[in-house]
């Protein structure tokens, strides 16, 4: 305490005790070692019988760096002893860059003799919330504590801003609530230690690569500064809500709460945070450590990062950490089970580098569309362009209802994806698919592509149909896939896709799909069919025995969403056929059906019942699809219409198609029906 204000001190002493009731005082400053007060007016009463009256006016108050003008404190009971001078109940008002009060409740204790002062102030207005505070100060130290009550994290930051303190260019939402502490003395502050907890907590940049929405986060901690830097300790739990850092992105919940323990540092001068050490545990989700350096406020944020995943458990890990990067996808809706581990590094907001070990991982598609169990192994990427070797097994996989066997495989890594090692031989129901060939990677706009080229071995009919759900076929499947490329979401055909089938080929040629697992996915192609036989055909779909050869060939296919739009279409008797020309009267009904003559039956109701089936010369049929219409055709013009079937021989039995335009929808039914064992309706 300055002399200036002992002197007073003995002066209201004094007068005190003579029977003075009214004191008016005024001087210019008030000074001690971390605060000061300028031009200052001093009222005391003590007209009350009960307790003086004491009324302090200051015009500019500066505290711990701190500026306040307007200073106003009226205490109504006040008490001067001999040593010191005690307010039990007043109020105050008070003017700053971050604070405006008006009759704040206000307490001190203040001792002339040690110069200690304890100051109360409770329900004082700050950022759309409360504060309450207590000051102590004891010789050259002091001690601040702050009660936080709802206050507005937008507004505290602009207050901060105000203050000179340098944040992130972020917008804010939410509130906080809590305790914070200071303590400091001559040399200025020491520390700050909190216990806070946020509701409905929110932020964003400008460009929207940082956001946080919803977030219920409890914290405490320590921070020391270190010259213009700050050593923080710190804890914290995120029990709700969802984070957003490019290219992260987190949800938490009540449930399964993400609970950090941290050692940082942040450098003020560059705005960069330093994490020595994180520690994060995520019940039933993911537990394991983390350091690097982060920028909160740039366009990067991840300036480095290295991140020792010591745990992750299935299906939480999936849902929490590795789901939300695949919305809109047909990777959203998986079933999940297994285990990892694992480490990865990121550089300036890219991935540097990866080891990741799976043991038990399984993952399912949910509609059924692919699977693949119990997958084992370890997979290992460098950015450098040094190659890295991995491996991967599993006992089982799937695709709809096409079931793989157990494989291994060795795999390389590079900074662009990666490729097997050697070929691959996965057993496919009761035959093998050999992968020559495959490459997985990313293009230059940081899409999926990749690359197969591979052989299928003879695969039993019945056993592909009956996994596909389709009628039951006779014979076997094989085929070759030749360089099939997916890259900026379109799959191509790099030669003629050949699957040998009902004891002939079928090559598809031009084949294009975009966006084939997305929501409208279209196809392009061209096939042609060789000297398929039609007995073991017409048998598998339960049309009526027909014998003989079919070729043919389907121009212009276009699909959208798996469904026809488009095609130009005709199948006939090859030219060149030695083979037995036989078809039976079922078969003869059919083919009248869908050539929309409306004469199926015609045969069981006439003479020619007697004869089981009938000798053909040549059959075939023509269709060209166009704006949801089939414009129809056969394998030569008749005197009216076109020949579905041309007969020979006796009993000639010859069938005439008579419509040359037959709605799509309408013929698809017809079709249906007529694999069913159904007669098709004819309108």
């Amino acid at each position: 305490m300055s002399r200036w204000s002992g002197g007073i001190v003995l002066l209201l002493l004094a007068c005190t005790a003579s029977a003075i009731e009214r004191i008016q005082l005024g001087w210019g400053s008030l000074e001690a070692e971390t605060w000061a007060a300028r031009d200052i007016a001093l009222e005391l009463d003590w007209s009350a019988a009960d307790a003086g009256r004491l009324t302090l006016s200051i015009a500019q108050l500066e505290i711990a760096g701190e500026r306040v003008t307007g200073v106003q404190v009226i205490c109504s009971a006040f008490e001067l002893l001999g040593d010191a001078a005690h307010c039990r109940k007043g109020t105050l008002a008070l003017a700053s860059d971050w604070l405006e009060a008006r009759e704040v409740p206000v307490s001190f204790d203040y001792r002339f003799d040690t110069g200690s002062l304890e100051l109360s102030l409770a329900r004082l207005p700050l950022a759309g919330g409360t504060v309450q505070l207590a000051l102590h100060q004891q010789a050259d130290s002091w001690r601040l504590e702050a009660v936080l009550g709802d206050v507005l994290l937008a507004q505290l930051a602009a207050l901060a801003a105000k203050a000179g303190v340098k944040l992130p260019a972020l917008e804010l939402a939410g509130t906080v609530s809590g305790r914070v502490r200071l303590r400091g003395g001559a040399q200025g502050l020491r520390d700050v230690d909190w216990q806070l907890e946020t509701r409905q907590a929110g932020y964003s940049n400008a460009e929207g690569s940082q956001a946080g929405e919803a977030l219920a986060v409890a914290s405490r901690g320590q921070v020391t500064p270190r010259g213009k830097d700050w050593q923080v300790q710190a804890s914290l739990a995120a029990r709700g809500g969802m984070l957003y850092s490019d290219p992260l992105y987190l949800e938490f919940s009540q449930a399964q709460p993400l609970e950090l323990a941290a050692e940082l540092r942040w450098r003020a001068a560059s705005a960069e945070l330093l994490l020595d050490s994180l520690k994060f545990t995520q019940p039933g989700v993911a537990r394991g450590r983390a350091e690097g350096v982060l920028a909160p406020g740039a366009e990067r944020p991840l300036r480095r990062l290295s991140v020792e995943l010591d745990e992750a458990l299935l299906p939480g890990f999936y849902a929490n950490w590795v789901q939300p990067w695949f919305a809109g996808t047909v990777l959203e809706k998986l079933d999940t089970g297994g285990r990892l581990q694992g480490r990865v590094q990121i550089e300036d907001g890219r991935p540097r580098a990866a080891r990741l070990a799976l043991d038990g991982v399984s993952f399912g598609e949910r509609s059924g569309l692919f699977g693949v169990q119990e997958l084992d192994g370890e997979l290992a990427w460098d950015a450098s362009g040094e190659p890295q070797r991995s491996r991967l097994a599993w006992q089982g996989a799937h695709f709809h209802q096409l079931l793989l066997g157990a494989a291994a495989l060795q795999l390389e890594t590079g900074p662009d994806g990666l490729r097997i090692r050697e070929p691959l031989k996965v057993p496919l129901l009761d035959g093998q698919l050999h992968v020559e060939e495959f490459e997985l990677g990313r293009d230059a706009e940081g899409g999926v592509r990749w690359l197969l080229d591979a052989t299928l071995t003879p695969v039993s009919m019945q056993a592909f149909s009956n996994a596909l759900g389709w009628p039951t076929m006779a014979g076997s499947l094989s085929g070759m896939v030749p360089r099939v490329r997916y890259e900026k979401g379109e799959l191509t055909l790099g030669g003629t896709l050949l699957v040998q089938a009902f004891d002939g080929a079928v090559t598809v040629r031009n084949l294009r799909i975009r966006q084939p697992l997305g929501l409208v996915p279209r196809l392009w192609a061209d096939a042609r069919l060789e000297r398929l036989d039609l007995d073991t055909l017409t048998r598998t779909f339960s049309f009526g025995r027909i014998e003989g050869r079919l070729q043919g060939e389907v121009n212009g296919l276009y699909m959208e969403a798996w469904q026809l739009v488009a095609f130009d279409a005709h199948f006939e008797t090859p030219p060149d056929d030695d083979s037995r020309h036989r078809i039976s009267q079922r078969a003869v009904d059919n083919i009248s059906n869908l050539g929309g003559s409306g004469v199926g039956g015609a045969v069981s109701r006439s003479f020619m019942r007697v004869f089981e089936d009938f000798p053909y010369k040549r059959l075939g049929i023509r269709c060209r699809l166009e704006n949801g219409v089939c414009h129809m055709g056969g394998v030569a013009p008749a005197k009216q219409g076109y020949y579905l079937v041309e007969g020979q021989l006796l009993p000639r039995l010859d069938v005439i198609g008579y419509s040359d335009q037959v709605a799509w929808d309408s013929l698809v039914e017809r079709l249906v029906a007529i694999t069913k064992g159904e007669t098709p309706r004819i309108e």
